[in-house]
């Protein structure tokens, strides 16, 4: 599933709250979408909507005759909600991921007009060619895929049981990532082990176009996520 940006910062939280969208209008609510594709053949589309600024963490539960549909190619589906800790999200798949695939999420409700049409297109999927089963912290390493797509945004993420958290997004799609020596940084603690799984994730995305209904606005953005395993060691 996408995995937007407030479910990480919520999980983090120390509290967010929820509440049910028939004390909300549409005027009052910021909306985070996305579509994933991860190589399977499928795209999820998701979305959190929340109530005013989204730094607050107020997730909307959806209530009566309130419902988020999403639709690709004439098949519409009625997005699943699920509530982690308050933290609520809509999901739905389809059988699709190829590049240009256009989702749209319709937030549909009798109270107001509500949110028709909010628009997630795919950027083009890629492969990544398989690094060294093991590489040392103390050496570059270079990574490449393909296609690139020099029009859309791209970004990597490192992470692993023995390193610390790493990322950035990447200056300009050419195909290959140069990752310098000292980039993966072993994880501080007296029980940390030397070497470990670590799971090299790159991103590309595509920003989308979040329906003006939703006052407190938005994001939208499709993306296009591969990943790869390698053993670091020191």
């Amino acid at each position: 599933m996408q995995k937007l940006a407030f479910v990480a910062a919520a999980l983090s939280a120390a509290a967010c709250t929820r509440t049910e969208s028939s004390d909300i209008l549409t005027s009052g609510i910021y909306a985070s979408i996305g579509a994933n594709a991860n190589g399977d053949g499928t795209t999820t589309v998701s979305a959190q909507l929340l109530l005013g600024d989204p730094s607050n963490l107020n997730f909307v539960d959806l209530t009566g005759d309130d419902r988020l549909i999403a639709s690709f190619e004439g098949q519409d589906k009625v997005m699943t909600e699920s509530i982690l800790l308050n933290i609520v999200t809509h999901t739905t798949s389809f059988q699709s991921d190829e590049a240009d695939d256009e989702f749209i999420v319709d937030f549909q409700r009798t109270v107001d007009p509500g949110a028709p049409s909010s628009i997630i297109t795919l950027p083009p999927p890629f492969e990544i060619a398989a690094p060294a089963a093991s590489s040392s912290r103390a050496q570059a390493m270079t990574l490449t895929w393909s296609p690139s797509s020099p029009d859309d945004t791209m970004r990597w993420s490192l992470s692993g049981d023995c390193i610390e958290l790493a990322g950035a997004t990447i200056s300009g799609d050419t195909g290959t990532l140069g990752l310098p020596s000292g980039t993966i940084v072993k994880r501080a603690g007296a029980n940390v082990p030397d070497s470990c799984t670590v799971v090299l994730q790159l991103h590309r995305t595509r920003v989308g176009l979040v329906d003006t209904h939703f006052g407190r606005g938005g994001t939208a953005t499709g993306e296009q996520t591969r990943q790869v395993t390698f053993t670091t060691t020191p």
